[in-house]
Order: C-alpha cells, then structure tokens, then sequence
C-alpha cells in the first residue's frame, strides 16, 4: 500500500482552542520584551532588550555565503501544502478554515512576525532548523509588519510596536491607492476577528484590541493564555492583518486582494492555479556576500491547484514543479531513477494520523480503559508503519521528537510502552478481564476521499478480528466527517492532527473540539491539561506537559498512527535556499523570497 498524503485545510491549532475556556492567571515574574531587529548575534535576545523604533523597515543585515550571483526574474512553481485544492476563502479573518487561507494568502498578506531564517536558519547558525509545522519559539522570530513586541502581567497585555514605511499595494479595482501599514489596520483585523462568528468563542481569551498610537497597538487579554504567541505573532490569523478596503469590498474575492508582501496577486483559476506577480516596491531586503539585494528575486510565484498525485509526480518529475516540500517518501526510489538531479531532503512532517476513540458516548465497551489499551496493543503499529507510512518515528502524538517535552518510546513508563508492543493474546486476556470475553462490533468512520485512511482502517479490522472485535468502516464524505465529529456521533474516528512539535500541542487536543469533546471538563486529564494551560512559567509548563503526554498515552483514547517523513523535493537551480520548510504558519514565503533561479543550469539539465 502506498502512503498517500492528503493535506488537511484546517488549521488544527486554531480550531481545537474552540471550547477553551478561560483559565486562571499565574504570576509572571518580568515584563517580557522582545526586539525583532536582525542582529550577527548568536544568542537569543533576552528581556532586557528595550524596543526599538525606525523610520523604515528594518532589513537584514545578516550576510549570506550563496555560490554565485543573485539573479532576478524567472517563474518559480511551488506545490504548498494545500495543492490538492482550492482555498476555502480568501478573506483570512473570517475563514473557518484557517489553515488553508494562510497557505494561499502567505504570497502577499504578512504576519507579525515571522522566522528569522538568515540568522538561526541553516544559512545562518543553524541553532534552528525551521522544519517545525506552525511551530517557531519565540526567540528565533524576527519581524515583518512588527518591529517588538513586549507582553506586560499587570495589566495584562501584548503591545506590538510596528514597522515605519510598509505599504499596502493598493488595488484600483476597489479603488484603493498605496498607502502605509498602521495600528488602525491592524486594530481593525484584530477586532473584527474576535468578535465575529466562528472567532469570538475562540479568542475567549482576548478582551479588547486597541491603538496606542500610529504605529503601536495592544492585545488586551481577559486571561492567560500560553499559546498566545502562535495566534497573535506568527501563526493564527490574528497574527496576519487583513486591510478594511478588501474587507469592505468583499473580502472572499481575491480581486479584491491588497497585501503587503513580496507578491502581487494577479491570477485565480479555481481548481487550477493562483499566480502572484513580484510586488516592486516591497520594503524587504537581504545582504548576500556583503551586498545588500531588493527583494523579492523572482518575478512570478505560481501555486497550481492538483489533486491527483500522480499528476503531482509528473510534474516534479518533468520540471513544471520547481519545489514541492511534501512528497511522498514512498517515491524516493522511483523519483532518484527518473530524476537524479532532483535534490530529495526527507523531513518529520508534523502531521499524524490518529485512531479516536469515543469514550463518552461512542460505546459501553471503549469507555473502559482497558478496553482502549486491549486495543492498543492488538494493533501491530510496526507494521502500520511500513505498509502505510514506510519511514517515520513510532510515537508522534501527542508529542513529537524535537518537542521539549516529548518522552522518547524506549524511556516510557514499563506499562505504557507495553502498549506499543503488539500482543493479541494479552490484548485478548485483557478484554475478557474488561468483560468482553467474546469481543464487541464498533465502526472506524474515515474520509471517504482519503486513501492513507483506508489503508490504515483496513489494517485495524483485520487485527482486531484477531480478538474478536468486528470493526466496521463507515466511509463518509470529507464534510460528513467534519460534522460527525462536531456531533460526537461516531465510535471510532481516523483524525489528522498538525503541528504535533508544538509543545502545546496535548493541550489543545485534550480539550479541543476537533476531536468531539473526547475529554469532559470535569475529568482529570481535561483538569490536567487546563492546569498547563494557565502555566506561564514556561519552565514549569513543560514539566507539566510532559507530565500530560504521560497520561494520555496511558488513558489510550488516542491511536497513534506515526509521525511520518516526508521529502522535499526541489530542483538544483533554485539558488539560495537551504532546505527551510516553514518560518511560521506554512509559511515558505520569506525562502522563496530569497530564491533565484539560474537560467542556465537549468537549460544545461534539458528543462
């Protein structure tokens, strides 16, 4: 069975926080600044750094050691992650469906802040690799629209202090001439986020956006929230402002797009391509071998709309793909024999399938613990590895390797590895002790559309019939699935969970609604995982996380597929890149950015 990705658009972090309610506040010690200036340091800034104001954007001033000279023009073609279809809306701040809008939107729409690349990247000093789904600690960001920011207890706040001189494109479809980037933007995004249906139960934490001046505006919280700097700096939608005259226009049309990237929106063909036209007054610029260049290099970035993989392969194959970060590992093999030339870097993707088991109202029999682990241990996650998968790590959810609080496999508690060691006769010892000595019938309802989930489910049943459970697969449409786990209408469900390297990533999980309130509020793990929640001690916080992991594997209401690797495939004439994945929220932008393509190398390779 081959592994078959199908990229989700859902922006997992921000639909699990739907039922998070407000927790309580901790003490935090210190004001928290932070300059997002590019400096040689090779430190992260620390609290001490006083905020800092200019009359321009700030550029980088890191030099990079690329071979040969940067050359502008050409046409790069990217496959993002969200290639097998269109964007569910263009209008960011009201999509509920963020994680697809912030893929298309990232070409000429900018966060905050973003991945500092130059300095902690591969091309830098390389403390970082940016291969994190939707995962940047906050000390290897820099900004893009924001030049600091400092996070303030009492009141409890977020200021952001902007960059000068950044200007929207304008758009005179709409009537819109440039104009600079200021607070009131960003106070108008920002309100109209969190009070608008589905965001306002969302962002329970917020209570106000506000203008402190031109160019400072301030996040008014009502409670702690320790993901915050995912939603308001660098990842959710609150972190990428959206300009009132699109909005008033209509924002869901992207010829209504003003932005304020290196990108122009051009072209939108549904179910075929987005194209984006270099934007010639962008404010960002990169220092290369002591010489400092505009940016961007390209002129044209063009993201086609393919579903079918194979399709997908053909044209990577055949060069009408430049960069493609999410290939199948599975193809390695027949990509290196058709293609030699093509550069193949294999990366932890993030992204995990998983079993849920509904073990409040699913069934008798899966709210019983035992039963969950019986089930645990009659699945052969080996096996699943290498018929679904090929490569990957075991464990990856709820936490992944490169996660500060991710408990490696083999120094899991004696009982909890147990689990992953595949036993049918204790698994069958187990459900006779639970009172199912004859087994049970449950059904594993997945997407009807998704190959990787059939394959998985079809695996299950046969393994579980091994201990008398008959599982049955409901396969369902992709907005049946959606609905059915909203309604907890299910028994058992296959899910995709993104940006397992977040070390909040249980927290959300545990409560979010994503997966039909598998936990109620009142139980220990939803208790547990509250606690952490309202942690701001970051220190404390990810003891008590590790803690959580813990736990959850131990409760089993969650399968565990494996966190998969997967290859970014990109041709040898993209200059100046260095195998970054995302600087933010699948962000690729700000490396493609700094791509140039070398003409001649790729005429010399038939292409």
């Amino acid at each position: 069975m081959k592994k078959k990705l199908f990229f989700t658009g859902l922006s997992l972090l921000l639909v699990a926080a739907l039922v998070l309610n407000a927790c309580s506040t901790s003490t935090i010690s210190t004001t928290s600044t932070k300059t997002a200036t590019l400096t040689a340091s090779t430190t992260a800034p620390t609290t001490s750094v006083v905020p800092t104001t200019s009359a321009a954007p700030t550029t980088s001033t890191i030099t990079t050691t690329a071979a040969g000279l940067p050359v502008y023009g050409g046409k790069l073609t990217l496959l993002n992650w969200q290639a097998i279809q269109d964007p569910s809306s263009w209008d960011i701040d009201m999509s509920r469906t963020g994680g697809s809008t912030s893929t298309w939107v990232t070409p000429y729409l900018q966060w905050y802040f973003t991945g500092d690349i130059d300095t902690y990247g591969p091309r830098g000093n390389n403390q970082f690799a940016f291969q994190s789904s939707q995962y940047i600690p906050d000390q290897y960001l820099t900004g893009q629209l924001g030049q600091s920011w400092v996070f303030n207890q009492n009141p409890m706040s977020l200021t952001i202090t902007l960059k000068q001189g950044i200007m929207w494109t304008g758009n005179s479809k709409i009537g819109m001439a440039p104009r600079e980037f200021t607070s009131a933007d960003a106070v108008f995004a920002g309100t109209r986020q969190i009070t608008v249906a589905p965001y306002a139960s969302i962002f329970t934490w917020l209570k106000d956006c506000v203008a402190v001046d031109k160019y400072t505006f301030r996040w008014d919280f009502n409670t702690y929230y320790a993901n915050w700097e995912f939603f308001l700096l660098y990842g959710g939608a609150s972190a990428v402002p959206f300009t009132p005259e699109s909005a008033t226009a209509g924002g869901d049309d992207w010829r209504n797009a003003v932005g304020t990237g290196p990108f122009i929106f051009t072209d939108y063909v549904s179910g075929s391509y987005a194209t984006f036209a270099r934007n010639p007054n962008y404010w960002g610029k990169t220092t290369i071998n002591g010489k400092q260049y505009q940016l961007p290099f390209i002129d044209t970035l063009s993201c086609p709309v393919i579903a079918d993989q194979s399709t997908q392969l053909a044209a990577i194959r055949t060069g009408k793909i430049d960069f493609w970060p999410y290939c199948s590992e599975n193809y390695a093999a027949t990509l290196s024999q058709s293609s030699p030339k093509l550069v193949q870097e294999p990366w932890l993707t993030g992204q995990v399938m998983i079993f849920i088991m509904n073990r409040i109202d699913g069934s008798p029999a899966l709210a019983n613990k035992q039963v969950r682990q019986a089930l645990f241990m009659a699945t052969d996650f080996n096996t699943m590895l290498k018929l679904v998968y090929s490569t990957g790590d075991l464990l990856g959810f709820p936490l992944a390797r490169g996660n500060p609080s991710y408990t490696p496999l083999e120094k899991l508690p004696a009982s909890t590895q147990a689990l992953f060691t595949y036993n049918p006769t204790q698994a069958k010892q187990m459900l006779a002790s639970a009172g199912y000595p004859s087994g049970f019938n449950t059904t594993i309802t997945v997407d009807a559309t998704n190959a990787i989930e059939a394959n998985a489910a079809t695996i299950l049943v046969s393994e579980w019939a091994k201990i008398g459970v008959t599982a049955t697969i409901n396969s369902i449409a992709p907005v049946a699935v959606t609905s059915t786990k909203n309604a907890r209408s299910y028994q058992g469900l296959v899910a995709w969970v993104l940006g397992v390297n977040n070390p909040l990533t249980p927290i959300l999980y545990v409560q979010g609604t994503l997966l039909g309130g598998t936990y109620l509020s009142s139980e220990p793990l939803s208790v547990q995982s509250l606690a952490a929640q309202a942690e701001s001690d970051p220190v404390k916080r990810q003891a008590d996380i590790a803690q959580l992991d813990l736990a959850i594997l131990d409760d089993a209401g969650f399968l565990p597929m494996a966190n998969s690797y997967t290859l970014n495939c990109y041709w040898p004439w993209l200059k100046n890149y260095y195998g970054e994945i995302d600087a933010g929220s699948a962000n690729q932008v700000p490396m493609i950015s700094r791509i140039w393509i070398d003409q001649n190398l790729k005429k010399s390779l038939g292409y």
